[in-house]
Order: structure tokens, then C-alpha cells, then sequence
């Protein structure tokens, strides 16, 4: 059986090439294309994708959005980024958002195809070079579910163990005071550590930095 793929990327030239590379190979199934998130969701009124291979940074709807949209909407539908964007939060942020693969736009066809069916399996696909990034940040997510840490509080003990305050904290998250120091006390709480001088100096350890 064919595996089922929508298009998304803002740039027709590009959207069209991809199609025309994908139209005509055996086992993909090329059964729509858009040019942001909102145009994918009228689709999804009529179709039924295996995977979205979608470009990151659109108008009206991006890459991250449609990501984390169909995470809680269409979980049974994988996301695959195809950017020209190879920055490491570009990738952490598709990861965080659900996406299941990272591809670079210079990609070769036998890697793009080879991602399509890899992510159809139920697996993850990341080019060589992000294949450290993936792997980081798996650890990462399987440590806070050891710590029961959320990734906001995982946030918050990393910047305190850079030694910043909760003032400090709130300005770079763009939270207020009380949210900051709400999150202190709910690490506090899960990690058994009452002393804020103990949690900042074991901060790193918790972390799996030292």
C-alpha cells in the first residue's frame, strides 16, 4: 500500500518540483499539496495523509504550528520538516512540536525517500548531521520523565544553575515573578530538596551535567 503524503511549503516552485520528484515514485502516494498550515486543513476535510512533509517558516500558519496542531488533532498523522533552516533550535523546536523527521531542503532524493518510509514505519528520521541533536533530545525527554519535570521546569532548573535569579528567570522566559517562583517550588517538591541554595548548586547534577 502506498504511503499517503500532503505537500506544504509556501514557495510554488519548490512545492511543485517536489511533487513532481515524489508523483511518480513507487510506494509514495502524493495526495495533495498546500502553501500554509491553514490550506493543509482544508484538506484534511476530504483526505487521509500517512505523513505531512512540510517546510518551517510560512506565512499565515507554519511548520511548528501545523506540528503541534496535529499532534493533539491528527496524532496518528507524522510530521516531517523539509527546511532550508539547519539551526539547532529550528530542530528542537520541530521535536518539541512532535515532528518525527528533519530534513534539509538539499537533501538528496534517495535520503527524502528514505525518511517518507522510514517515518511511515513508525520511526524517526533526522539527517546525519542533526542525528545528535535527536539523540540529546531524547535523552533530555527521557530524563524528565525519570525526574517528572516538565519542560518549562526543566527550563527553569537550567537557568538556575546558570545562576540566574527568579526576576532574572521571569524576564528571560517572558513569565512573571509568581510563575517563576510557582515552578521553583513544584522542582523543589518533585527533586525532595527544600533549600534553594542546595537545588542551585545540584542544579547541574539533575541536569546531567556534572
Amino acid at each position: 500500500m502506498s504511503v499517503k503524503v500532503i505537500l506544504v511549503d509556501d514557495h510554488k516552485l519548490f512545492l511543485n518540483g517536489l511533487e513532481s520528484i515524489l508523483k511518480n515514485e513507487l510506494g509514495i502516494d502524493v495526495i495533495g499539496t498546500a502553501t500554509n498550515g491553514l490550506e493543509l486543513l482544508e484538506l484534511m476535510e476530504s483526505l487521509d495523509p500517512k505523513i505531512i512533509l512540510t517546510d518551517i517558516r510560512m506565512p499565515v500558519m507554519d511548520g511548528i504550528a501545523i506540528a503541534k496542531l496535529f499532534q493533539k488533532k491528527y496524532p496518528r498523522i507524522s510530521i516531517i520538516a523539509l527546511s532550508m533552516y539547519d539551526q539547532e533550535d529550528d530542530v528542537v523546536e520541530m521535536l518539541d512540536a512532535g515532528a518525527k523527521g528533519y530534513l534539509i531542503k538539499n537533501a538528496e532524493k534517495e535520503e527524502l525517500l528514505e525518511a517518507i518510509h522510514a517515518v511511515s514505519r513508525g520511526m524517526h528520521y533526522f539527517s546525519p548531521k542533526f542525528k545528535g541533536i535527536h539523540e540529546k533530545w531524547t535523552a533530555l525527554e527521557r530524563q524528565n520523565k525519570d525526574l517528572k519535570l516538565t519542560r518549562r521546569e526543566r527550563q527553569i532548573l537550567t537557568l538556575l544553575s546558570e545562576g540566574k535569579t527568579s526576576q532574572q528567570m521571569a524576564q528571560e522566559l517572558n513569565l512573571s515573578r509568581f510563575t517563576v517562583d510557582t515552578h521553583r517550588k513544584n522542582i523543589h517538591k518533585k527533586l525532595g530538596i527544600k533549600s534553594n541554595l542546595i537545588l542551585a548548586k545540584e542544579a547541574n547534577r539533575y541536569l546531567g551535567n556534572g
